[in-house]
């Protein structure tokens, strides 16, 4: 085996563990903020996943993929981030 194989064999072992260590966290988190970053952090993973099977498998158009689940990521993070600040907040007086 080269080397490449190895590392690529050890990231996707290491990739999963995290995988399962992140879902723990989504599922038993004490609160919604864990529960977001760990929902961010399974789309990093899934960009990560993307990447080993591109270099993997020599399918270069996976990285664009790749590319595109980072940035859905970032966008639902942001979203998820604003709906926790606007949640915590307490409610403005409005006079009607």
């Amino acid at each position: 085996m080269s080397f490449l194989t190895v590392a690529l064999i050890f990231s996707a072992l290491m990739v999963a563990v995290a995988v399962g260590l992140t879902g723990w966290r989504m599922l038993h988190g004490p609160g919604i903020a864990d529960r977001a970053v760990a929902m961010d952090l399974l789309g990093l993973l899934a960009v990560a996943a993307t990447a080993l099977v591109a270099l993997g498998g020599g399918y270069l158009a996976l990285l664009d993929i790749a590319l595109g689940l980072g940035l859905v990521g970032f966008i639902g993070a942001v979203g998820v981030a604003t709906f926790i600040k606007r949640a915590s907040e307490p409610p403005e007086d409005q006079d009607v």
